[in-house]
């Protein structure tokens, strides 16, 4: 499966980010927020809200096949069956990580058994999922290579798969620490320094640019205690923040 060559770093930087999702008052933000974000949605099951409850059927059946993961690594179930749409039901599948992480949900059409996605999150716990019944899934999770901050992901249907929406900009909102002198861009493309911030600043980061998968290529918008905007650039820069530096 190629799932379990992680390095080090990663490793590192999930174990700290799930103890920091369970202690400090930044981190209990998060946890409010996420427990509001799909508040007065119907729950049906663990970390999942859709926006009618008819809409859910608990899995009855047969254990599910592994699929080729590995026992000793994962453990495979399947949490039920949701109408995506008036024409499309899907299976939600569980890929529990026993050894480390990512863990995975699965969405498989119910009706040709076709893998429609697969979405990897730190521990299942953190996933949760509103399914709106019109061809719409939204999953807030924590991000894969920063620190703590969650962020939105939204799935569509198309034809008889499902697409994840481009967005112009993943929404974080999270407070950080600034570790050394970062200067801060007009545009993720400009040169032109629009502010610096020093070591010991608290900065908000308002939210990254999607499409990239690594903490250091990635462009983020962000907003000083004086409430100036600009783009934080690793690559461009060498200043440093602490919401992708958790060692």
């Amino acid at each position: 499966m190629g799932m379990v060559d992680y390095s080090m770093k990663k490793i590192l930087i999930g174990a700290l980010a799930l103890v920091a999702g369970m202690t400090g008052a930044g981190s209990l933000a998060h946890a409010n927020a996420q427990a509001e974000l799909f508040a007065g949605k119907a729950v049906v099951a663990p970390h999942l809200h859709v926006e009618s409850a008819a809409q859910f059927l608990k899995w009855s059946g047969k254990p599910v096949s592994q699929d080729g993961y590995d026992p000793i690594v994962y453990k495979k179930t399947r949490l039920g069956t949701v109408a995506f749409s008036a024409e499309l039901r899907v299976h939600v599948d569980l890929i529990r990580d026993l050894v480390h992480f990512p863990s995975y949900y699965e969405l498989v059409d119910a009706r040709s058994g076709a893998l429609l996605g697969k979405y990897p999150v730190f521990d299942l716990d953190d996933g949760e999922w509103y399914f709106s019944g019109n061809g719409m899934a939204y999953l807030n999770q924590t991000h894969l290579e920063l620190c703590g901050p969650r962020y939105t992901r939204k799935i569509a249907q198309k034809g008889k798969g499902l697409v994840e929406v481009v967005q112009p900009l993943l929404y974080l909102g999270a407070e950080t620490d600034v570790e050394s002198t970062t200067q801060l861009y007009e545009s993720p493309s400009s040169k032109q320094v629009v502010a610096t911030v020093v070591p010991g600043t608290k900065i908000t980061v308002l939210g990254i640019l999607p499409g990239v998968s690594e903490s250091s290529d990635m462009a983020y918008l962000v907003k000083t205690p004086f409430g100036l905007t600009g783009w934080h650039l690793p690559k461009q820069d060498r200043g440093t923040i602490s919401i992708y530096q958790c060692n």
